[in-house]
């Protein structure tokens, strides 16, 4: 009989699901469908790894939601889930006062100095079976931590998101990202593997850092979620509508991503209020789903946009659940981002049967196919010929809709793992 791959799987990004929504990030709900596909298979032992300054957060994994799963780290000891108690009680006032509240600069002092505890003992803790024997360590997202690279035995895996940091879009501003990933790719080593969402993140990475070289990578797809199928059912589709305050009598379009600047959102709602005012269209509204709306109306001002609310409806913070409805029942999905690693919402949308608008940059052709209008992201020309081409041809819709549906088909996250599995085995 065939033995199991021994994994070390990296969860401290699952730790996460604790705290505010936004600490759930697309990253998150990746390294969650990896576990659960990873869980269910017979062929494979997983043992679960946390960063020793996440140890409080390892103490609720494992009591809430993966009692069954074994941890590197050993939760017995009564002493270390003292300390843990503690560092949640730090972790409270912490999050509660303002920032420089003198409070607050105290429990940062006390978490640093629980934590550099944690990693001094947690080594002691490391050296058990689980660590022994494992085969293969992978991270969702983290570097490869030092307990690991001290194993010389293991195959390290890592997967790469984006080269969006690197790349010269002018619109990107945050720091903290690229010199998070910076730092991870400065750890990675000549031996360790690497796996890419796209052709396109492969391609970008490995023209910008050449030393993450062809013969150690290879492209993981992602995948939507089984719950995102189409719903028909009018009470569902009632209640959506009621909850989220989109007009009965007007159909809608559907968009859903964050105000940064690369998401192109500006411009895509600019167009399709020129589109229906131009068509004099009386049916139809934009659903968006976000928030920050004050800064997102004074972008549209500032770009010579008089605002009128009666082209848009703005739902706000929008409940996982929810999103398969608002696909579904949408005359179609809008997503004309100037760069993606991936990007899954049109692959969310496609699923539910909701034909979709997106761009023909980046990673995005490679979700969609031909299954989808495709546009310059900088075109205001292409963005309202895209609102007319679905408006005025409901047999467009309807054929996208359904190349969309046997599109997503190609896709899903138990093929992402096999082909995980698989790459892992044949390495070993």
């Amino acid at each position: 009989m065939k033995q199991s791959l021994k994994m070390i799987f990296d969860a401290t990004v699952l730790t996460n699901g604790f705290r505010k929504n936004d600490s759930r990030s697309g990253i998150f709900f990746v390294a969650s469908n990896i576990l659960r596909e990873l869980l269910k298979r017979s062929d494979v032992d997983v043992c679960l790894y946390v960063s020793p300054e996440k140890y409080s957060e390892e103490l609720r994994l494992k009591k809430e939601i993966y009692q069954n799963v074994p941890f590197v780290h050993n939760q017995s000891n009564v002493f270390f889930n003292s300390l843990a108690k503690i560092l949640n009680k730090f972790w409270l006032v912490y999050e509660k006062y303002p920032r420089n509240f003198l409070l607050k600069k105290i429990s940062a002092a006390g978490i640093i100095g629980v934590q550099g505890f944690f990693r001094k003992v947690i080594k002691i803790r490391s050296n058990n079976e689980n660590v022994k024997n494992a085969e293969v360590f992978f991270s969702p997202v983290y570097k490869v931590p030092p307990f690991v690279r001290q194993n010389t035995g293991l195959r390290n895996y890592i997967i790469f998101y984006d080269a969006i940091p690197f790349v010269n879009l002018n619109c990107y501003t945050s720091t903290e990202w690229a010199n998070f990933l910076r730092d991870i790719i400065s750890s990675v080593k000549r031996t360790d593997k690497i796996f890419y969402i796209s052709n396109h993140t492969k391609k970008d990475m490995e023209t910008i850092f050449p030393y993450l070289t062809e013969s150690r990578s290879s492209v993981l797809y992602l995948a939507a979620n089984n719950n995102f199928k189409q719903i028909s059912d009018c009470e569902i589709l009632k209640h959506i509508r009621e909850k989220y305050q989109i007009p009965f009598k007007k159909r809608y379009v559907f968009s859903l991503c964050t105000l940064e600047p690369r998401k192109n959102l500006v411009r895509a709602v600019r167009c399709f209020m020129t589109f229906v005012q131009k068509n004099h269209i009386e049916d139809l509204v934009w659903v968006m789903g976000g928030g920050h709306w004050d800064s997102f109306i004074k972008e549209l001002q500032k770009n010579g946009v008089a605002w009128d609310s009666k082209y848009v409806v703005q739902a706000g913070y929008i409940d996982d659940e929810d999103l398969p409805a608002l696909y579904s029942n949408a005359e179609w999905f809008v997503y004309t981002s100037q760069y993606e690693g991936f990007g899954l919402p049109p692959l969310e949308a496609m699923q539910c049967g909701c034909p979709v608008i997106t761009s023909n940059n980046s990673s995005l052709p490679e979700v969609v196919g031909d299954a989808s209008i495709m546009i310059d992201w900088d075109s205001d020309e292409q963005h309202i010929e895209a609102y007319e081409k679905y408006y005025f041809n409901k047999e467009l819709r309807k054929e996208n809709s359904r190349k969309g549906l046997e599109r997503a088909k190609m896709f899903s996250w138990k093929k992402t793992v096999d082909k995980m599995v698989e790459i892992m085995k044949r390495n070993i």
